[in-house]
């Protein structure tokens, strides 16, 4: 069950406008867990989950880019999580989610996790979860192996709709063809 948003009037002056609560990339809804409003250098604001996302396919693990104007955010020497809380965004959500999780972020993992629930907070229930998969890490060797094969595939793709490669890999596999027939017939003759 989704908790109620504060209602707008209840937020400050009313001719301020209300934040968006939901993050740009996802459109999932800001929590105080893995959906925590964190907010770039560039004033622009995503949820903890996408930049992790971001982060963990990018060249600069040191840094994060802002999906929507590019600019570079050096991260925080403890890592992702410690990026600053959106506290306009945090202000809007209800009262017991105005207590953000301490949140741990392993990038050779590709994981979120939940390190330390604040004491302020209402007991988790059944259906938090207290770990994130998010993917292995651009650099990592698994990723290494994937953009090797996935390279070996592109050039084969290439090649094919290349006029004379495609006449090439046609006469190729029709000699295989022909070739594995001939084998089979040897063998079952030699066998009578």
């Amino acid at each position: 069950m989704e908790p109620q948003l504060k209602d707008p009037e209840d937020h400050g002056p009313p001719d301020e406008p209300l934040p968006d609560l939901e993050c740009a990339v996802c459109f999932g809804q800001f929590n105080n867990i893995f959906n925590t409003p964190k907010i770039l250098q560039c004033n622009h604001t995503f949820c903890l989950e996408c930049l992790a996302r971001i982060n963990i396919i990018s060249a600069q693990p040191e840094s994060i880019q802002c999906p929507l104007c590019r600019a570079s955010t050096p991260l925080p020497a403890l890592g992702l999580p410690k990026l600053a809380t959106d506290p306009t965004v945090l202000s809007c959500l209800p009262e017991p989610m105005q207590h953000v999780y301490s949140i741990r972020f392993s990038r050779d993992q590709g994981k979120l996790q939940v390190k330390r629930v604040p004491s302020s907070a209402p007991p988790c229930s059944r259906e938090t979860r207290h770990s994130l998969d998010l993917g292995v890490p651009a650099d990592g060797p698994q990723a290494e192996r994937q953009s090797q094969t996935a390279f070996g595939l592109s050039l084969f793709l290439r090649l094919v709709k290349m006029p004379i490669c495609r006449l090439l890999f046609m006469a190729l596999g029709m000699l295989a063809v022909v070739s594995l027939t001939v084998g089979i017939v040897i063998i079952l003759s030699q066998r009578k």
